[in-house]
C-alpha cells in the first residue's frame, strides 16, 4: 500500500489537496480530526487532560475547550510538552490502526494528512 503524507502550515491547502484525493475514491486519514476525536468526553485523553489541567478547560457540557487549553499550553512549554505527552501518541496509534484497516479493505493508496510531520520528526514513524 502506497502511502503519502500531505503535510504544512496553517492555509498551506492540506485540506485542498486531501479533498481532491478523497473525491477520487482515495481514503484521507486526517490528523486534525483524530486529534479531535481522542478528546472526546470520557475517553482516556479527555480524563488523562482534565487530570492534568482541570475543570478549568472544558465547557459545561464536558467538551475540551480548546481556546482555554491553548492559552495555558501555548505559554507554558512544560505544560505544553506534557498535553503533546497525552495526545500523540494516542493521535498516532489511531492513525497506525486507520492504515492497518485500509491495507485490510484493499486500498492501494492512502492520503494522511498531517501538518508539521517533518518539523516534529513525525514521519519516522511511518518509515520504519
Amino acid at each position: 500500500m502506497f502511502i503519502v503524507a500531505v503535510t504544512g502550515g496553517i492555509a498551506s491547502g492540506k485540506s485542498t489537496v486531501s479533498m481532491i484525493f478523497s473525491e477520487k475514491g482515495i481514503p484521507v486519514i486526517d490528523s486534525d480530526v483524530i486529534a479531535r476525536e481522542i478528546v472526546e468526553p470520557g475517553s482516556k485523553a479527555w480524563t488523562e487532560i482534565r487530570e492534568h489541567f482541570g475543570s478549568k478547560v472544558f465547557n459545561s457540557d464536558s467538551t475540551l475547550n480548546r481556546k482555554a487549553l491553548a492559552e495555558i499550553v501555548f505559554n507554558d512549554a512544560e505544560k505544553r510538552r506534557i498535553l503533546n505527552g497525552i495526545t500523540h501518541p494516542k493521535i498516532q496509534k489511531k492513525m497506525f490502526w486507520e492504515l492497518v484497516k485500509c491495507f485490510f479493505k484493499g486500498y492501494q493508496m492512502v492520503v494522511v494528512d498531517v501538518p508539521l510531520l517533518f518539523e516534529n520528526s513525525n514521519h519516522l514513524i511511518y518509515i520504519r
